[in-house]
């Protein structure tokens, strides 16, 4: 029976500790303890966090030194660790260097079944090493007493967040267990995914192959002598309803448990048969779930078979699915009529959305008439989507964050841009500035939003803004457009935009001047999503 946060609650360094939340979460598996302190949310911190590869089930350790004050600046470093999968938080010296726990804290990790412990309050002898030198030592005990790895490998699967319920989290939960580097083959012994141990080790995985193809030999494990001697551990499996695979595992600390190599195997291929599925067959829908999911091995496997150079990939366009119907009878139609603007490469659906991958360069025009099409298609048809369109793809990773971020922030670009039939991935990470600067605290978004102010202390100030508004977010600068959307005047757009620029100090519509106006307006009709600049 694996460790729990309940179990870890009763060991002597947190017995005096106290859940304030994510009591629902108590029975969840703890596989590490690591520590948190690059808490405050800047763009350096961002980068940090992003590089790194978190695979759940770990509980964190934080004082939050560097955002004490800041409620905001925690929760959301909540919120991304519940993104991320771990278990929970472990908080220390509240009383010293954190004043307290505000309650916003304890209502969001509920609302994310996040548990949240606090340490003694008030005491200054507390370290951080007690706990994680307790938790390291029972989570070892734990895995030579009880080698339970199946089932712990499929409870850390589902309680995993969608997007990392993949064959590469599988395999690198595997490999953190192994201590060992853990790769996956189709029956040919083409490699399908991989993890190395340690994960920043450059594993030559084609040379280490070849011997494990070419060995003729019954066991299922045997030693390769060398300048660093390796045990390979070889195990056929078949997931229901997939073709024959290969689980390959280079040990270099020695032989493993037999009793937890039976555990290994048979957990991976459980977790295989429910989030694998279908991942040695070689179609269109497998390349481009590679593509989404960061899994390069398999990309260029699956590219080669089906002679698409997936580098080649000259732009992405997405049709976000906004009522989560199956929309798998549109597919073929919409690739038909993508054909007459593009080369399609691939246009398949992917967790109800139809994502679209041509190659070749267009032109601005090009890409407008196809938009077009495209939305006129969906509206005729009643089809529930709406289209962003990611131009200059640099590298296949640019696939996978830009279908991120859009799923992240297309609500708001909705109110932000209210009129826009289609988006550009420009526009979605624009708006993903305005949250991130919405989501810093009260004093910086009122940095932006107190630029509205003298505009509104006016009689008319609701008007002028409403007309900047449409002006700058939804007409593209256009008078004759904003005024045909108000239903005024042109002149009336006149007079209300020279208003507005005497009272800022600056000509409405002037870059860089505008920026901040531009933004202001934006995050109010995200904060005020009633006030989306529709006419009255």
């Amino acid at each position: 029976m694996s460790l729990t946060v309940a179990q870890l609650l009763e060991l002597p360094s947190l017995r005096r500790a106290k859940v304030l939340a994510g009591h629902n979460s108590l029975s969840r598996i703890v596989t590490s303890v690591s520590v948190l302190e690059y808490s405050t949310p800047t763009e350096t911190q961002r980068k940090l966090y992003d590089s790194i590869e978190f695979w759940g089930s770990e509980i964190v350790i934080t004082g939050f030194c560097h955002v004490p004050y800041d409620v905001d600046a925690q929760c959301a470093n909540i919120r991304s660790m519940a993104a991320a999968g771990e278990v929970g938080m472990i908080l220390y010296y509240v009383g010293l260097i954190m004043p307290s726990v505000d309650p916003r804290l304890i209502k969001l990790a509920d609302e994310l079944d996040f548990v949240l412990i606090c340490m003694p309050e008030n005491e200054p002898t507390l370290r951080y090493s007690e706990v994680i030198h307790d938790v390291m030592d029972a989570i070892i005990r734990d895995e030579l007493n009880n080698p339970t790895f199946a089932m712990d490998l499929l409870e850390q699967m589902t309680k995993a967040p969608k997007s990392r319920q993949t064959v590469k989290t599988i395999l690198r939960i595997t490999s953190d267990r192994l201590r060992a580097s853990i790769i996956i083959t189709d029956s040919e012994y083409n490699i399908l995914s991989a993890a190395p141990w340690p994960r920043n080790q450059s594993t030559p995985w084609e040379r280490l192959v070849e011997p494990v193809a070419h060995h003729t030999g019954a066991e299922s494990f045997w030693e390769i002598r060398g300048e660093h001697p390796l045990w390979v551990y070889r195990a056929e499996i078949q997931p229901s309803g997939d073709s024959k695979m290969f689980l390959i595992v280079f040990s270099e600390s020695g032989k493993f448990d037999p009793v937890l190599w039976k555990q290994a195997v048979e957990g991976v291929r459980l977790s295989m048969s429910l989030w694998g599925k279908k991942h040695g067959q070689s179609d269109l829908s497998e390349l481009l779930r590679a593509i989404l999911q960061d899994e390069p091995i398999k990309m260029r496997r699956l590219g080669d078979l089906y002679h698409i150079d997936v580098e080649a990939l000259s732009d992405f366009w997405i049709l976000k699915n906004l009522r989560g119907e199956n929309l798998s009878q549109w597919v073929g139609p919409i690739k038909a009529l993508s054909a007459h603007f593009a080369s399609i490469e691939l246009c398949e659906q992917y967790e109800n959305d139809i994502l679209i991958l041509p190659v070749g360069s267009r032109t601005l025009r090009d890409m407008n008439d196809w938009a077009e099409a495209l939305v006129k298609f969906c509206a005729e048809n009643a089809i529930p989507v709406k289209i962003t369109r990611c131009p200059m793809l640099q590298r296949t990773a640019d696939v996978k964050y830009a279908y991120e971020i859009n799923n992240a922030y297309l609500a708001d670009a909705m109110r932000v841009f209210p009129l826009r039939e289609f988006f550009s991935i420009s526009e979605i990470e624009f708006v993903k500035e305005c949250r991130e600067i919405a989501g810093q605290g009260k004093e910086n978004l009122r940095r932006y939003t107190s630029l509205l102010d003298p505009i509104m202390a006016g009689r008319d100030g609701e008007d002028i803004l409403n007309t900047l508004a449409v002006f700058l977010l939804d007409k593209n600068s256009n008078i004759t457009e904003t005024a045909a959307s108000l239903f005024v005047h042109k002149n009336t757009v006149k007079y209300r935009l020279q208003k507005a620029s005497d009272i800022l100090g600056f000509h409405v519509g002037d870059i860089p001047q505008s920026k901040n106006l531009i933004y202001a307006l934006s995050l109010r009709r995200i904060m005020l999503p009633s006030e989306t600049g529709s006419a009255k």
